[in-house]
């Protein structure tokens, strides 16, 4: 019994998935944007911590994280529905008049959204999904997003993680074909990437639409707010922490360019650069702690591969 504690009290440590499950968490202030300040951080505090507690309820650490990121999109989309109170009088909505997914907000949609990606390749899902997720969040940030910046900033994320992924499942198929060719019979028909065209056009075709709707982008960077150096600080740190564990990998190649192409267009187009820059560098952070806290994790004797590729 004494030996199974301390791996139920690991997600009281970790505080990678403490980052991830704060900026889902950061909606719950808007559940009583009138209480005094420290009612909303305790409230903030308590949302959080159960997020975190969630995440490490199920078997699968990026499968956790996933779903956290999944209720974070599913809750700001559902407030672009109704209104989108949340978004604006949220943690970082800076209680606002205007209605509907700021940049802040649209920025940790785009990020949420290839962390869920994360989750999907981790359970061996078709990766064609994650540039049909992606896609379709473009088109939605498009739509209800209150700058271009974030419908163009996700749909170049999209089109740069569609790309890859493209790419991958062609050279994936063309060496599944050269190792059927050495078989002395081909029992499994291999298609010859002519069906990735027609999904290739669905998927670009919902980022012309993204762009159509978003409108032409402007640059609206005329210099930094006092109150971005915050911001600033937090990059600095982000990154200093980032960079002494240079070794970690949280996230696929081609998801990290879609991460890098995301925060770099949505920044250039924002009015609020750093900060989107400084969230998108404290969840990076987050999950490369996530990562680490997994590997200094006492790992069971025998360890199984139960299918997937080398």
């Amino acid at each position: 019994m004494g030996r199974h504690a301390p791996r139920r009290r690991a997600w009281l440590g970790d505080w990678g998935g403490a980052i991830l499950a704060l900026s889902v968490g950061s909606f719950a202030p808007a559940l009583a944007p009138h209480s005094p300040p420290w009612l909303q951080a305790m409230i903030l505090l308590g949302s959080s911590a159960g997020l975190l507690r969630l995440m490490h309820a199920l078997d699968s650490a990026d499968g956790g994280r996933g779903v956290v990121a999944g209720l974070g999109l599913l809750a700001l989309f559902l407030d672009s529905l109704s209104g989108g109170a949340w978004a604006c009088e949220g943690a970082l909505g800076h209680g606002t008049d205007a209605r509907g997914i700021g940049d802040l907000y649209g920025a940790l949609a785009i990020l949420w959204g290839l962390i869920v990606c994360r989750a999907w390749l981790a359970i061996e899902g078709n990766p064609l999904g994650v540039a049909y997720l992606m896609g379709a969040l473009a088109l939605w940030l498009g739509w209800a997003g209150l700058s271009p910046a974030l419908g163009w900033g996700a749909t170049l994320t999209a089109i740069t993680l569609s790309l890859l992924v493209i790419q991958r499942e062609l050279t994936e198929r063309r060496r599944v074909r050269l190792a059927l060719q050495n078989l002395p019979m081909r029992v499994v028909r291999v298609a010859k990437g002519y069906d990735l065209m027609g999904q290739s056009a669905v998927v670009w075709g919902l980022c012309a639409l993204a762009l159509w709707r978003s409108g032409s982008p402007t640059l609206a960077w005329d210099g930094l707010s006092p109150h971005e150096g915050w911001h600033l600080a937090i990059v600095i740190l982000c990154l200093v922490g980032t960079l002494r564990t240079r070794t970690v990998r949280p996230l696929p190649p081609a998801l990290q360019r879609a991460w890098l192409i995301g925060t770099v267009t949505t920044a250039l187009l924002s009015t609020q650069p750093m900060g989107v820059v400084a969230l998108s560098v404290l969840l990076y952070w987050g999950l490369v702690g996530a990562i680490l806290q997994e590997t200094s994790a006492p790992m069971p004797n025998l360890s199984l591969r139960t299918g997937g590729n080398e």
